[in-house]
């Protein structure tokens, strides 16, 4: 076996990237023509780039059943600073999650970017949280800063923009490549990495039904590397349901 693969999974989306590795065997020129395939299946999935990292949480966490919000500000609660800013909108966190623990649902899960170089320099926040269901407008009641609350669906097939959109004011400052530019909420998911060896004749396939976003292949005479980006089939929706709770409470 000569070929290394490495597979990262968030939620339903899949990389993988499968590249002919190089032998202590192999003389110079094989062995050079060999660690190209492998530095471009690296480059290609870039694990350390910062809006890669994002794109892995939200997929991890996140589904089509859940929501970003932005949240703005109207004139009278315009925030002077993003501590304010970021005061204001963790208020808001306590607030939802205590409605929700009230009505016995799902504990509040977020990611969250504050922004002000956008909007006309003012102060605003892009959300990403999970939905219960029938929560749309108990999030604008909740939100008693601005009149503008701006909820839609979660894109599921958009990983990858929305988290380029979330990253995009810290990018334009100059911020770097690896620098974390969001807030997460505590006790997200994690993606899974795993690396194996396959035989150097096996290639990589999606499994069925998935829903391919990304396929790459390249070769030399020495070796090749491919790349696949895909969404697994999404399971059964499931209903949110208010948990059964002891009678003294």
């Amino acid at each position: 076996m000569s070929k290394r693969r490495k597979t990262v999974v968030a939620g339903r989306l899949v990389f993988e990237t499968a590249y002919t590795a190089a032998l202590p065997s192999d003389a110079e020129h094989v062995r050079q023509a060999k660690m190209k395939m492998s530095s471009a299946a690296r480059r290609r999935l870039n694990l350390k780039a910062a809006c890669r990292q994002l794109e892995l949480l939200i997929a991890a966490n996140f589904t089509r059943r859940d929501l970003v919000a932005t949240l703005t500000y109207d004139d009278e609660h315009l925030p002077q600073s993003r501590a304010e800013a970021v005061k204001n909108l963790k208020k808001f966190f306590r607030a939802l999650r205590e409605t929700r623990r009230r009505q016995g649902l799902p504990d509040l899960k977020y990611i969250y970017v504050t922004e002000s170089k956008h909007e006309h320099g003012r102060w605003h926040h892009h959300v990403i949280l999970n939905g219960t269901g029938n929560d749309m407008e108990t999030i604008r009641s909740l939100w008693t800063y601005g009149e503008q609350v701006n909820i839609e669906p979660l894109d599921d097939t958009q990983y990858r923009a929305l988290a380029e959109y979330l990253a995009k004011e810290p990018r334009e400052a100059g911020s770097s490549n690896g620098k974390r530019m969001w807030t997460p909420s505590k006790g997200l998911t994690r993606p899974t990495v795993q690396s194996d060896w396959i035989d150097d004749r096996a290639t990589l396939e999606p499994p069925p039904g998935a829903t391919v976003l990304e396929s790459v292949t390249e070769r030399n005479e020495w070796g090749e590397y491919v790349y696949l980006k895909y969404l697994l089939p999404d399971p059964k929706p499931r209903r949110c349901r208010p948990s059964r709770r002891k009678k003294n409470e």
